[in-house]
């Protein structure tokens, strides 16, 4: 079966995160298309993913996600999507899953200069001293969501605090 140019973007999504809910697929692939002037309604975005199943046997969906068979989710790392979600307004230019932890994710938009940027989990066990590249924002996210009360962030790293409409608070370090 041949795919469509979008059915591709979305088997390269899936296959890039391995896991990820249907919303955050829907917006990524809506927006990927928005410029051609190609509209994707939950319908035939329901309808794609159903053909894609079909022909890929690997993709698994469910009313909530799409993934990868054997991919397990974390919620951090879809933690880490709203938040490139929300910094890329909703168009990252790429991106992919951190290689080691404390890194979740790394992305990049393409503004008038590339800007790369890295979502990390932020634990008790994890300093917050994570090497960062000259024009890299590090972006910290805990599992509740909140911020140690004594944390202190150097320069370029944020912290994601999630607030209860879902979006996020971003709280950054004092400029030396």
């Amino acid at each position: 079966m041949l795919l469509s140019i979008q059915q591709r973007y979305i088997l390269e999504t899936v296959q890039t995160l391995g896991y990820i809910q249907r919303r955050q697929l829907h917006i990524l692939t809506q927006r990927k298309f928005q410029a051609t002037g190609y509209r994707i309604s939950e319908a035939a975005m329901n309808a794609m993913l159903r053909q894609l199943r079909a022909c890929q046997q690997d993709i698994r969906l469910d009313d909530l996600g799409v993934w990868i068979a054997g991919f397990q989710p974390n919620p951090l790392h879809l933690e880490a999507l709203d938040v490139m979600l929300e910094l890329s307004g909703d168009i990252p230019a790429e991106f992919h899953l951190g290689a080691s932890t404390p890194i979740l994710l790394r992305f990049t938009l393409d503004e008038p200069k590339v800007r790369l940027f890295t979502v990390a989990e932020l634990s008790v066990n994890t300093p917050v001293t994570l090497e960062r590249q000259r024009m890299e924002r590090i972006v910290w996210i805990s599992e509740g969501g909140c911020a140690p009360p004594d944390l202190t962030l150097p320069p370029k790293h944020f912290f994601a605090a999630r607030q209860s409409d879902g979006s996020h608070r971003f709280y950054g370090s004092e400029e030396p």
